[in-house]
């Protein structure tokens, strides 16, 4: 039933007639309500709601329903920001739902606690509560009866998607507890939740970038590259599932992350690796609307930077990446460059004039085969982007050789890896692009 339908239910019964048929429209209607809610009066307005059902189906007569409508209550105090609220309300569904509601549902009033308890700083004890639901949820665990409210069946998918959530929120409470066995316990829930969930679903993605982060607490504990290996592991798994333009702040994330992990590896080409992974990031992070992941990724990326110029000498954040992608695989080199052009086809047109701009600069000033070697890669990857793209490119090339200190040799160049890796109606396109902001054919 949609909204309209629920308030129609509703204003058809009267408490006096039918208390029963009331209280159970108006739990429906509540909860309708709080999943729809955006701002916190309308949750409080579910609340009254359900506080008025909860008076007729009372504890003493309908101890089932009653827990379901705590349940509900509570997590519109948990939505409004009051976890402190919410707890007990959680809590206090767990004693009446424990004994009568299906499997499922009662371990998922246990997730409920276990979050809350979190919330409010109770990692340990939250870690009790997502232990029963797991134990509960375990393949030998039973089935209980369905009931009157919001009836609910222990299906396999369901039962799974419980059981990784609980590990989901397990490691991340053992995660909050902070003791040197921490990281360990976490990295094996995660390990768990993420083999358990369906591979797509964001909380697969939130258990895998999960992974990674506890993997790299546990290696500043007791450092392993293999450790810091599978932590780069799971945050490309991470970014698997959040792309830039489905999921952009949980990919920014994952991005900052992964660049962590580069830097911590440190490895030839590492740095290069963190510094494109920040731009990344701080491409998506909105600094008005998070001002705080913004603000870290920025320092992030200024301590890469200056690590960078310790290493290979004071250079343009475009001088860094052109070096890396000569000296890189071919595999490497297009995946980055690809990633990067496709996010300047959504930039504004100056913006992407300029960073395209660097780019061509850069890529000019490196030694010839090192510059023929990242040129026929960045031909290739534009030929699969919108034409705006490709047109502000063409234009930043032929700027940039008539910059360079041999503008004839870098155009033959242009000319030679055009010939080679374009074929019919694409080369004479480029060609005529160059062409149009003054590039001479040598």
């Amino acid at each position: 039933m949609n909204l309209d339908a629920l308030v129609a239910d509703l204003e058809a019964r009267r408490p006096a007639d039918d208390p029963d048929g009331w209280a159970i429209a108006a739990y429906r209607l509540a909860v309708a309500r709080s999943e729809l809610a955006t701002r916190p009066d309308e949750l409080d307005e579910a609340i009254d709601l359900l506080d008025r059902a909860g008076r007729i189906l009372a504890v003493e007569r309908a101890p089932l329903e009653h827990g379901r409508i705590l349940t509900a209550a509570a997590s519109c105090h948990r939505a409004a920001g009051r976890p402190d609220r919410a707890l007990p309300l959680f809590e206090r569904a767990v004693e009446l739902l424990d004994p009568r509601a299906p499997t499922a549902e009662r371990a998922a009033a246990l997730i409920n606690v276990g979050l809350a308890r979190s919330e409010t700083g109770r990692a340990a004890d939250a870690v009790v509560a997502l232990g029963r639901a797991i134990d509960l949820l375990a393949p030998e665990g039973g089935a209980g009866a369905a009931a009157a409210v919001d009836p609910s069946h222990d299906g396999g998918d369901e039962r799974t998607r419980l059981l990784g959530a609980a590990h989901l929120n397990r490691a991340q409470a053992h995660q909050a507890a902070g003791d040197d066995e921490s990281p360990a316990r976490a990295v094996t829930d995660y390990h768990i939740a993420r083999d358990v969930l369906a591979p797509e679903t964001p909380q697969a993605g939130m258990a895998a970038h999960g992974l990674g982060a506890a993997l790299l607490e546990l290696d500043r504990r007791r450092p392993d590259p293999n450790t810091v290996e599978r932590a780069i592991a799971a945050f490309e798994r991470s970014l698997g599932v959040f792309g830039p333009a489905g999921a952009p702040l949980q990919h920014a994330v994952a991005r900052h992350s992964l660049a962590l992990a580069h830097e911590r590896r440190g490895r030839p080409g590492d740095l290069t690796r963190a510094l494109d992974g920040l731009e990344a990031a701080l491409s998506l992070f909105d600094p008005r609307l998070h001002p705080t992941q913004w603000g870290t990724a920025a320092r992030t990326l200024e301590r890469v930077e200056a690590a960078l110029a310790g290493a290979n000498g004071p250079d343009s954040r475009a001088g860094h990446l052109v070096r890396f992608l000569a000296a890189t695989t071919a595999e490497e080199r297009q995946a980055m460059l690809g990633e990067r052009l496709r996010r300047l086809a959504g930039q504004p047109p100056p913006r992407r004039a300029a960073e395209l701009g660097a780019l061509a600069r850069a890529q000019v000033a490196l030694p010839a085969g090192d510059h023929d070697r990242v040129l026929r890669s960045l031909i290739t990857v534009l030929m699969a982007l919108p034409d705006p793209v490709l047109e502000t490119a063409c234009a930043a090339l032929v700027a940039a050789n008539r910059e360079a200190g041999d503008p004839e040799a870098r155009d033959r160049l242009l000319d030679r890896v055009i010939h080679d890796t374009l074929f019919g109606p694409q080369r004479v396109r480029v060609r005529d692009l160059l062409e149009a902001s003054g590039w001479v054919r040598p």
